[in-house]
């Protein structure tokens, strides 16, 4: 083995193949690497001498056949980079001719080695070069050489202009058809800005088609379209005069049959659409002539998916039709159908826009009907609640008017004797003048009470108040409206030591109205009213002996909104709902509600201060 070899202690050499080929290359390096040596590969001329110059191998296997730059040329090229001067270069050829051989070492090749490679001697070859072989050309043959390496680069420069202007004429070809395509584009794009106002079917489909016809230069054009119905396609044929309507084709129709059992995205033009079942069927319906170069595009509706929306039919003679031509065909079906179906969202929105608006109308009306029918409801409920609360008021004045009516004659008797009452009959008559205050009294306040019920009088204008005479009168009216039962007692312990306040009567009779209504809730057998208190505070509490309430309802019995709070399944009763409206009424007082346990039942107390 020589010193170029791979040894144990010295690193492998480093072999670069330039081989467009890669098969071969697979052969060259599996019987070098298995020899040891450090294998790279490039598969053109340009690339493998740009790793040339980057690896430095130490030895270069060059494929002379190469795309763009030939082997001829890369061998050149390297030998003019003196860095390159250490590489060995060594031709792959399958050129047998010794006219090939001579040029591949006038060009820089130290050798040659003849393709197919033989894979028993190819490793003893390129151990033998970079051993130190070389091949010399034979003594005057350097002349003959570069002759022939002159005429092959001319012959290549000749091919790669040829090369050169093919590619320039394609090139043109391409940016013409880029070019047409572009033009096509912009005239689409600028329809589907002019018909996005358009609200007329008729007009979308004459623009959108009579466009289509002139850009692909069409014989005959067909739009197809399913009616709302679900039952048949209407159509539109172009003609001379403009756009006609064509008979109408049933859903059962084989070409509609045909065409919606055709996958999504299907265009049948050509020979194709001659070999088809509906090529014979599209001529009796005049959809295109025999000689014809015809296309047919169905159009799948996008809401139902699967199903045929229409579709569009066209020939023109000779001229077969290109892919761009049936994708502009694609995109023009494409606007005309999504203008169309926006055009009928758009006119069932006006619609039902004017429905809504009329609905509206009619619903306002009703509104206002409703409202003012409210109003009399509620006053007729007013007047009727009034007119029972009247009765039984009316029914609790009869005491009082009666012992007013008594008293009063009785009174008159003794007036009208002529000679002066004596000591005992004066007593009579102060008793009798006693009673008549206390029921005038007692009318007086009840009467006042029911106005302030009804809304009159000075219901919500700050007043003196003596709250133990509102506390009775209240409780008259209670019993009068039915929300305190006649039967039910009630245990009166008036004991505070003042009772006038200054504030609106409505408040504390509501507040009142609260405490009864929590009392009631527990169904008792009787109530107890009292009141208590020093001189600056107030205190009115109610205990009833009805069901007992749960401790841990306490804490959020003033809380607003009871009713929108989640219910909680526990023995007993609920806190009254009117506890939390209570409580903000006695806020204005700067007053506290409480309610606590009782023996049976529960107690609410409300406490204020009297100045």
């Amino acid at each position: 083995m020589t010193d170029a070899q791979p040894g144990m202690d010295a690193p492998p050499s480093r072999i670069l193949c330039i081989e467009d080929n890669p098969m071969n290359w697979r052969l060259v390096q599996r019987l070098l690497s298995q020899a040891g040596y450090e294998m790279h590969w490039a598969e053109d001329g340009l690339k493998g001498c740009e790793l040339a110059l980057a690896l430095k191998p130490a030895l270069l296997l060059l494929d002379i056949n190469l795309p763009g730059l030939s082997g001829f040329e890369v061998a050149t090229k390297l030998r003019q980079n003196s860095s390159m001067d250490a590489t060995l270069i060594v031709a792959l050829t399958a050129k047998t001719m010794r006219s090939d051989r001579e040029t591949a070492l006038v060009t820089g090749c130290d050798g040659f080695i003849s393709k197919p490679i033989d894979p028993f001697l190819f490793v003893g070859q390129v151990e033998a070069y970079l051993g130190g072989q070389r091949d010399r050309l034979e003594q005057g043959r350097e002349g003959a050489a570069l002759r022939q390496f002159s005429q092959q680069v001319v012959e290549h420069l000749d091919a790669q202009l040829r090369e050169a202007q093919e590619g320039n004429r394609r090139l043109l070809e391409v940016q013409a058809e880029l070019e047409q395509r572009s033009q096509h584009l912009s005239r689409l794009l600028s329809l589907s800005k002019d018909i996005i106002p358009v609200r007329d079917a008729d007009e979308i489909l004459s623009r959108v088609l009579g466009q289509l016809h002139e850009e692909l230069g069409l014989d005959r054009l067909r739009a197809y379209r399913i009616h709302a119905s679900g039952t048949y396609f209407q159509g539109l044929a172009r003609t001379q005069e403009g756009f006609v309507e064509t008979p109408v084709l049933p859903v059962s129709h084989p070409l509609i049959v045909w065409a919606e059992s055709r996958p999504t995205g299907s265009v049948l033009t050509g020979s194709d659409l001659r070999q088809s079942e509906p090529w014979e069927q599209g001529i009796d319906l005049g959809l295109w002539v025999p000689k014809s170069q015809a296309m047919l595009l169905p159009l799948r509706s996008r809401s139902e998916e699967g199903h045929l929306w229409g579709f569009l039919a066209a020939d023109r003679p000779n001229k077969p039709f290109q892919p761009f031509e049936i994708e502009l065909a694609a995109l023009h079906a494409g606007i005309l159908q999504v203008s169309l179906e926006n055009t009928g969202l758009i006119a069932h929105l006006d619609k039902t826009s004017q429905a809504l608006g009329t609905s509206y109308e009619g619903l306002e009306s009703a509104y206002e009907a409703l409202k003012d029918a409210q109003r009399a409801l509620g006053a007729q409920n007013q007047k009727t609640a009034l007119g029972g609360l009247f009765m039984n008021m009316a029914q609790r004045l009869q005491v009082p008017v009666r012992t007013l009516k008594d008293e009063s004659a009785a009174l008159s008797l003794l007036m009208e004797r002529p000679d002066a009452p004596g000591p005992g009959e004066r007593e009579i008559c102060h008793r009798s003048m006693d009673q008549i205050r206390h029921a005038i009294s007692q009318v007086d306040g009840l009467v006042r009470a029911l106005l302030r019920r009804a809304g009159q009088g000075e219901a919500s204008t700050p007043e003196w108040i003596h709250l133990h005479a509102l506390v009775k009168q209240e409780l008259d009216l209670l019993r009068a409206e039915g929300s305190l039962p006649e039967n039910l007692p009630v245990a009166l312990n008036l004991q505070a030591p003042r009772d006038l306040l200054y504030g609106v009567y409505t408040d504390f009779a509501e507040a009142l109205g609260h405490l009864v209504g929590h009392a009631m809730e527990g169904d008792p057998e009787r109530i107890s009213l009292r009141t208590w208190g020093g001189g600056s505070h107030f205190r009115i509490e109610v205990e009833d002996d009805g069901a007992t309430i749960d401790p841990e309802l306490f804490a959020s019995a003033f809380e607003p909104f009871p009713d929108l709070r989640p219910v909680i399944t526990t023995a007993g009763r609920r806190p009254g709902q009117g506890l939390p409206a209570c409580t903000q009424l006695m806020n204005a007082y700067g007053g506290t509600v409480q309610i606590l346990p009782a023996e049976r039942g529960s107690l609410v107390r409300i406490s204020f201060p009297m100045e």
